[in-house]
């Protein structure tokens, strides 16, 4: 055998015993785990999707998600989160024919120059504190007008809060005529600033059923608003939207979502005598939404409704739930109940050799784990997978003891390292020696 080659075994042998080693797990860091199965079946990979209670017992940022074979060693995964698509087709409409009537109605009508399909537009008006009705009819020669939606609202409850949008039914009409009421109190007629169009075409991730149970329901009589309080059990759900369901036929309501963790916590209350002190105070409500819900029977009696509170992708739910309608200057509506849908992620893994890892979650100084999987799969959600499933979280028995580590290899083969140490070093000294006196040669002939 060459040295180069004596050299490279050493190396090579050396490493899998650092590998090794750091590729276990301190399972006694880990405050739970769940055991996980996996169907019948072959192929390289499987297909994790994660519960509430993971989500509920994990960090925030799921860094401290392993799964772990029979070893004790980390198996590799890729955590994926699935997404809803948006393609949307933006027009710019030419703005013809302004004009106010009678009743202090501001209209305008959209020329596309031709027919295109279209199913959402934007109608922007001056103010920062209103609800205004708004009226859409269609037509194809500018003289007669049929109804699209005849009670749509725009709102502004503050300057940054603006729901300016009107979903349309989908339609190809080459002019629109946008009317815009004003409110009772107003005076003058509305100012609309800018019309947009848009056609919008979406395509939905997977969703998975939130439990809502209802806690509170009160009616704010000062501000005219229903307020209802829900839990959904666990923290940090990745809630994707909020379905209500009103018992009422016609309406148009603003809404917001709000959200905390607990009721009530303790703070340090400052004392005389340095003993420990703590009094309860409230949790404050957390904003997390505002939009708007409706239903509407259009002039042909297509009925129409938005229920849906869609949540921003990212944003983790809190466990309570605040939905606060404000329903102006009409009567109350009723919430028959809600419920909420979320986007969970997936974790897709390697399983050559069949044996189902158990996952542990639940250790605040992990750091994120890194792994090459990440970079070989490309589109991990795309990969044909086996499905895998996981059982209830329970505590994880090792956690908080002093664990034994896992033997590395340089511990179980002690007499072969120093075989390959001894090799090494015999190398390194034959190799220095005859660079010594190769050197003295060189002297020895100048």
């Amino acid at each position: 055998m060459t040295r180069s080659r004596i050299l490279f075994t050493a190396t090579a042998l050396l490493l899998a015993g650092l590998v090794s080693s750091v590729f276990a797990l301190e399972l006694a860091e880990w405050k739970y785990r769940a055991e996980v199965t996996i169907e019948d079946g072959t192929g390289e990979y499987c297909k994790l999707t994660l519960t509430s209670e993971v989500y509920d017992a994990a960090r925030p940022d799921l860094g401290d998600t392993r799964l772990v074979d029979a070893h004790g060693e980390q198996v590799p995964y890729v955590l994926v989160k699935p997404k809803d698509t948006t393609e949307r087709l933006k027009y710019a409409p030419a703005v013809i024919n302004r004009s106010t009537n009678v009743d202090g109605e501001s209209m305008v009508t959209l020329d596309f120059g031709k027919k295109v399909v279209k199913n959402s537009i934007e109608v922007m008006t001056r103010g920062n504190n209103f609800r205004r009705a708004v009226k859409i009819e269609g037509s194809n020669d500018n003289t007669e007008f049929f109804t699209l939606v005849e009670h749509a609202y725009v709102f502004a409850v503050t300057y940054n809060r603006r729901f300016e949008q009107v979903d349309l039914p989908k339609n190809d009409y080459r002019y629109l005529r946008i009317t815009v009421r004003p409110m009772a109190t107003e005076e003058n007629s509305p100012v609309i600033n800018e019309v947009s169009a848009f056609k919008i075409e979406k395509s939905f991730a997977e969703r998975h059923p939130v439990q809502m149970a209802l806690t509170e329901h009160s009616e704010d009589e000062k501000s005219n608003s229903s307020i209802y309080v829900y839990d959904v059990v666990y923290r940090r759900l990745p809630v994707s939207e909020i379905e209500l369901d009103v018992a009422d036929d016609s309406f148009y309501r603003y809404v917001t979502v709000e959200g905390r963790d607990a009721q009530t916590r303790e703070v340090k209350v400052r004392s005389e005598d340095n003993r420990q002190r703590t009094k309860t105070v409230e949790v404050q409500w957390e904003r997390i939404i505002s939009s708007t819900i409706y239903r509407y029977t259009e002039a042909n009696g297509q009925k129409r409704e938005r229920l849906v509170l869609r949540i921003p992708s990212g944003r983790r739910v809190h466990r309570y739930l605040k939905i606060t309608i404000r329903n102006y200057d009409d009567r109350p509506v009723v919430l028959k109940s809600a419920s909420a849908k979320m986007i969970a992620h997936k974790i897709v893994f390697a399983n050559v050799d069949n044996s189902a890892p158990t996952l542990y979650i639940g250790s605040e100084p992990a750091r994120a784990p890194q792994y090459d999987l990440e970079r070989r799969l490309n589109n991990p959600l795309q990969v044909k997978a086996r499905t895998a499933a996981l059982s209830a979280i329970t505590d994880n028995p090792l956690f908080g003891q002093v664990e034994a580590k896992p033997v590395a290899w340089t511990e179980r083969h002690k007499v072969l390292l120093w075989i390959i140490m001894g090799a090494v070093v015999g190398v390194l000294g034959g190799f220095i020696l005859k660079s010594f006196k190769s050197i003295q040669s060189e002297q020895v002939e100048n």
